[in-house]
Protein backbone atom coordinates (compact mmCIF):
# COMPACT_ATOMS: atom_id res chain seq x y z
CA UNK A 1 0.00 0.00 0.00
CA UNK A 2 2.38 2.39 0.53
CA UNK A 3 4.30 1.58 -2.65
CA UNK A 4 1.18 2.66 -4.65
CA UNK A 5 0.98 6.06 -2.51
CA UNK A 6 4.55 7.21 -3.75
CA UNK A 7 3.96 6.10 -7.03
CA UNK A 8 0.24 7.92 -6.77
CA UNK A 9 2.39 11.15 -5.63
CA UNK A 10 5.33 10.58 -8.71
CA UNK A 11 2.55 10.35 -10.94
CA UNK A 12 0.46 13.34 -9.42
CA UNK A 13 3.63 15.95 -9.11
CA UNK A 14 4.68 14.88 -13.04
CA UNK A 15 0.42 16.02 -14.14
CA UNK A 16 0.71 18.72 -11.66
CA UNK A 17 4.04 20.65 -12.61
CA UNK A 18 2.74 20.49 -16.09
CA UNK A 19 -0.81 21.53 -15.78
CA UNK A 20 -0.39 24.32 -12.70
CA UNK A 21 1.41 27.02 -14.52
CA UNK A 22 -0.15 29.94 -13.17
CA UNK A 23 1.86 32.03 -11.13
CA UNK A 24 -1.25 32.80 -9.05
CA UNK A 25 -1.87 29.52 -7.71
CA UNK A 26 -4.93 26.97 -7.71
CA UNK A 27 -7.40 25.38 -5.85
CA UNK A 28 -7.17 21.96 -5.30
CA UNK A 29 -10.09 19.84 -4.52
CA UNK A 30 -8.34 17.57 -2.66
CA UNK A 31 -10.01 13.90 -2.23
CA UNK A 32 -13.71 15.51 -2.09
CA UNK A 33 -16.24 12.06 -0.75
CA UNK A 34 -19.69 11.91 -0.52
CA UNK A 35 -20.38 8.09 1.84
CA UNK A 36 -22.46 6.10 -0.51
CA UNK A 37 -26.22 7.43 1.35
CA UNK A 38 -25.59 10.73 0.65
CA UNK A 39 -24.72 10.26 -2.99
CA UNK A 40 -26.60 11.81 -5.68
CA UNK A 41 -28.11 14.69 -3.34
CA UNK A 42 -25.66 17.69 -3.97
CA UNK A 43 -23.35 17.24 -1.23
CA UNK A 44 -20.97 16.96 -2.81
CA UNK A 45 -21.54 19.81 -5.87
CA UNK A 46 -22.41 22.24 -2.42
CA UNK A 47 -18.88 21.46 -1.67
CA UNK A 48 -17.41 22.23 -4.77
CA UNK A 49 -18.87 24.85 -5.24
CA UNK A 50 -17.95 26.67 -2.02
CA UNK A 51 -14.12 26.40 -3.18
CA UNK A 52 -15.13 27.89 -6.76
CA UNK A 53 -17.17 30.63 -5.47
CA UNK A 54 -14.14 31.74 -3.12
CA UNK A 55 -11.31 30.57 -6.39
CA UNK A 56 -13.75 33.43 -8.59
CA UNK A 57 -13.23 36.06 -5.58
CA UNK A 58 -9.57 35.60 -6.06
CA UNK A 59 -9.71 34.96 -9.41
CA UNK A 60 -7.70 31.67 -8.95
CA UNK A 61 -7.94 28.57 -11.55
CA UNK A 62 -9.44 25.69 -9.26
CA UNK A 63 -7.69 21.77 -10.10
CA UNK A 64 -9.04 18.59 -9.28
CA UNK A 65 -8.45 14.78 -9.91
CA UNK A 66 -11.11 12.04 -10.50
CA UNK A 67 -10.81 8.50 -10.19
CA UNK A 68 -13.90 7.91 -11.86
CA UNK A 69 -14.52 9.69 -15.73
CA UNK A 70 -18.63 8.38 -15.31
CA UNK A 71 -20.32 9.99 -14.14
CA UNK A 72 -17.76 12.30 -12.30
CA UNK A 73 -16.12 13.98 -15.28
CA UNK A 74 -19.70 15.06 -16.62
CA UNK A 75 -20.64 16.27 -13.42
CA UNK A 76 -17.43 18.47 -12.80
CA UNK A 77 -17.98 20.00 -16.45
CA UNK A 78 -21.36 21.34 -15.29
CA UNK A 79 -19.21 23.08 -12.75
CA UNK A 80 -16.59 24.71 -15.79
CA UNK A 81 -14.15 22.10 -15.13
CA UNK A 82 -12.20 20.83 -18.10
CA UNK A 83 -10.42 17.69 -18.94
CA UNK A 84 -6.87 18.25 -19.49
CA UNK A 85 -5.02 15.24 -18.76
CA UNK A 86 -4.52 11.52 -17.60
CA UNK A 87 -2.76 10.40 -15.10
CA UNK A 88 -2.47 5.84 -14.83
CA UNK A 89 -0.91 4.80 -11.56
CA UNK A 90 0.63 1.69 -12.14
CA UNK A 91 1.60 -0.64 -9.85
CA UNK A 92 1.90 -4.88 -10.06
CA UNK A 93 0.11 -4.85 -13.01
CA UNK A 94 -3.12 -2.83 -11.27
CA UNK A 95 -4.24 0.15 -12.93
CA UNK A 96 -5.68 2.89 -11.47
CA UNK A 97 -6.43 6.06 -13.77
CA UNK A 98 -6.87 9.66 -12.66
CA UNK A 99 -8.43 12.07 -14.73
CA UNK A 100 -7.01 15.66 -14.21
CA UNK A 101 -9.64 18.94 -14.52
CA UNK A 102 -8.74 22.55 -14.71
CA UNK A 103 -11.71 25.30 -14.37
CA UNK A 104 -10.64 29.24 -15.07
CA UNK A 105 -11.81 31.72 -12.81
CA UNK A 106 -15.72 33.43 -13.10
CA UNK A 107 -16.17 37.03 -13.32
CA UNK A 108 -17.76 37.98 -9.85
CA UNK A 109 -20.25 40.72 -10.47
Amino acid sequence: MIQRYYIWKSKQAEAQSAIWTDDKGYYFLNIMVVIPGQQGKGVGKKLAREVTRRADEEGRKCYLESSRDVPNMAIYETMGFKYVRKLMCEDEGESCPLYCMVRDPKTVE
